[in-house]
């Protein structure tokens, strides 16, 4: 399992905040958290079934830039 800390730049609402989360949820994610506040997205996902790239393509995909920031095996 991975977390990762992504940067989401573009958010300026809570429909932009859904959007960025339903982008994330897919197989092998296991828990999102997206804040409008901190321009943050948490994402917990098993490496073997999805890749970070994956899920920052997803992000971009909906419209907005995306950036890693940190992320740590758990």
């Amino acid at each position: 399992m991975m977390r990762a800390k992504i940067n989401v730049d573009g958010m300026s609402c809570g429909h932009c905040v859904m959007r960025v989360k339903n982008a994330l949820m897919r197989e092998g994610v296991v828990n999102v958290e997206v804040s409008l506040e901190s321009d943050l997205a948490i994402v917990e996902f098993d490496e073997k079934k999805v890749s970070l790239d994956e899920l920052i393509e997803g992000i971009k995909r909906v419209g907005y830039d995306a950036k890693v920031l940190e992320k740590e095996v758990l």
